[in-house]
């Protein structure tokens, strides 16, 4: 955490300084920035209201950097310190970028093609934390893993390997049985869902696979990478 690479602290930096602006500024911005960032599903329904017009486009990305409680933005923060920094050592700055926007949009799809036409508030960045959780697993089960953060070249596990590696095999099916009794509980932590609490574990899976689809097409012909800040 204290040798993050600097898009990472900026990051999760901006994701704390945006919440905090947005109580500070009071309940009236606090909900217009909802209507304007949040990703509603009714949005793109026949019948929907886009508040302002384009919302139903941009909201796509932009309500990842909105969260509904200080638990949620500090929480996601921290994820984001523990998994985005392996793959910003590894991909860089842009290609990192580029991942976690994609599952950020992944997630926010998964919930549009179940939640369609509903007036639902989505907002968080955990759908991009759980796609750089997703690519950080062919890194951080490499042989030579640690030598990473110094600096040292390292070559990711291969999709084939990763399937055959013990490790990541369970900690996939334990990010998948952890989001699936979530679903199935309906349990409230006041990570998602912004009325009601609920978390949103359907854009943690799009996230998810979305993170490690991005990770081997970006890194692709690509055997092994240094350390980049």
């Amino acid at each position: 955490m204290f040798n993050a690479p600097l898009l990472v602290v900026v990051l999760a930096g901006l994701l704390v300084a945006i919440h905090a602006a947005t109580r500070w500024l009071g309940e009236d911005v606090q909900i217009w920035m909802l209507y304007a960032f949040s990703f509603i599903p009714q949005r793109l329904a026949e019948d929907g209201v886009a508040t302002p017009v384009g919302a139903q486009v941009w909201s796509f990305l932009t309500y990842a950097f909105l969260h509904g409680s200080w638990l949620h933005v500090i929480s996601n923060s921290l994820w984001l310190v523990v998994f985005a920094t392996p793959v910003v050592r590894f991909l860089g700055n842009l290609k990192s970028l580029l991942l976690m926007a994609v599952s950020a949009m992944a997630g926010a799809a998964a919930m549009l093609l179940l939640y369609l036409g509903q007036f639902i508030i989505l907002v968080g960045a955990s759908a991009a934390v759980s796609g750089a959780m997703a690519a950080a697993m062919p890194i951080m089960y490499a042989p030579g893993f640690r030598r990473l953060a110094q600096g040292a070249p390292i070559q990711a596990l291969s999709f084939g390997e990763l399937l055959r590696n013990r490790n990541a095999l369970i900690f996939t099916a334990l990010f998948f049985a952890l989001q699936l009794l979530t679903g199935a509980s309906e349990a409230t932590t006041g990570t998602a869902f912004l009325a009601e609490g609920l978390v949103a574990w359907e854009a943690h899976l799009g996230g998810f696979l979305a993170g490690l689809a991005m990770f081997y097409l970006l890194s692709r012909g690509k055997a092994s990478q240094r350390l980049r800040m």
